[in-house]
């Protein structure tokens, strides 16, 4: 496809606005046009120039600042939130083509108002941080990425078996495939949600690669090229490569464990991150791989997780369940943390903190030590 092209509406135009927009314009897989928001202030007028130009095909994404009542110059009395219900109202009814909108703001702003406000993330398909040197490849990846779903999604009668394409939908959850009921009556929009927000982002069915790491007992970082290999001759039918998999890498967990087994005769849970390294190179003969180690105050190498702090290998017997602003589905697995990240403090900026029901056994084990 084309380059897509996003608006970019903020209230500021300083430093970091500018950098944003000249990293993602210079790396060229996106473009990036800064929407003049002095020239719509009213709400009614910003919501017609959007519909009329979407109409019209000038744009095929919007990345919106969460704050446009700030102190900027073009700043206007209302927020991404009510546009973005706004835009989602009216493709719904058809009016107009479904299209991303992405959230970009600084990380303060996204604490103090999005993360208190859980009525607004099902509004947003992505978040990220507003900064002077953003991760514009990942990011101009995974917007990409939902230009093109999001044309698929348009143009498709829609189905699990499209959806999840090159898995057995006999093998999902079957709570999973209920949403994609017919009688459910959904909108492109929900299936984009759905996938981003309910597989990508947690633990089950689906697993971003340091957790698949974790449960195959292996140092990513250490074990560099040879790990790649690993997952590219060994592991790579379990890569999910259904919608929006250009932009999100992951792998269905089932299949990681059955490939696991048939490959070594062996059950992956029940093996130490030594054996499980050992049997993977005899049985493949891929040399360079390294076990992972536990995390400071760990002992358990039975990994099936990470601590979502130090992003490092752990077993869920020894980690604290994280804190969630949502209920998780019951497929869906729980996040944890490390006691040492708990100790340090690692990740509070980012609002990484344990569970309440966790706080007995913290105090327990800051006793024990």
């Amino acid at each position: 496809m084309s380059k897509p092209k996003y608006l970019y509406i903020d209230d500021e135009s300083g430093p970091s606005e500018k950098s944003a927009l000249n990293v993602f314009n210079d790396l060229g897989v996106i473009e990036v046009e800064l929407f003049k928001l002095s020239d719509f202030r009213e709400f009614g007028k910003l919501r017609n120039e959007l519909v009329e130009r979407r109409k019209n095909k000038t744009f095929d994404g919007i990345i919106i600042d969460l704050r446009l009542d700030g102190d900027g110059a073009d700043r206007v009395d209302f927020n991404a939130t009510s546009i973005a219900q706004e835009l989602r109202s009216i493709t719904a009814r058809g009016d107009i083509s479904a299209f991303p909108i992405v959230l970009c703001s600084t990380e303060p702003k996204i604490r103090e108002t999005y993360d208190a406000d859980k009525s607004s993330h099902d509004l947003f398909d992505y978040k990220f941080e507003k900064s002077m040197n953003p991760d514009s490849q990942r990011f101009s990846r995974k917007l990409f990425s939902l230009v093109k779903g999001y044309d698929w999604l348009n143009s498709e009668k829609l189905t699990p078996e499209k959806i999840f394409k090159g898995v057995d939908t006999n093998t999902l959850d079957t709570r999973i495939l209920e949403r994609f009921d017919e009688t459910n009556k959904l909108v492109v929009y929900d299936y984009a949600h759905f996938v981003v927000k309910n597989l990508f982002h947690h633990t089950n069915p689906l697993l971003k690669d340091r957790i698949v790491a974790a449960r195959l007992g292996i140092d990513k970082e250490a074990s560099t090229k040879s790990w790649f290999t690993l997952m590219e001759k060994v592991f790579a039918p379990a890569k999910y490569s259904g919608l929006f998999s250009d932009g999100w890498d992951r792998w269905w967990a089932d299949s990681i464990v059955n490939i696991f087994k048939d490959l070594t005769g062996k059950r992956l849970s029940f093996l130490k991150a030594e054996e499980r390294v050992r049997l993977l190179t005899d049985k493949t003969g891929i040399t360079g791989l390294v076990a992972a180690t536990p995390i400071k105050h760990c002992q358990s190498t039975e990994f099936w997780t990470i601590c979502e702090a130090y992003k490092k290998p752990l077993d869920p017997l020894e980690g604290f369940k994280i804190f969630a602003s949502s209920e998780l589905k019951p497929w869906q697995e729980s996040k944890y943390l490390s006691f040492d990240a708990i100790v340090e403090r690692v990740g509070v900026e980012k609002g990484l903190r344990p569970h309440p029901s966790e706080k007995e056994r913290i105090k327990e084990l800051k006793r024990t030590l």
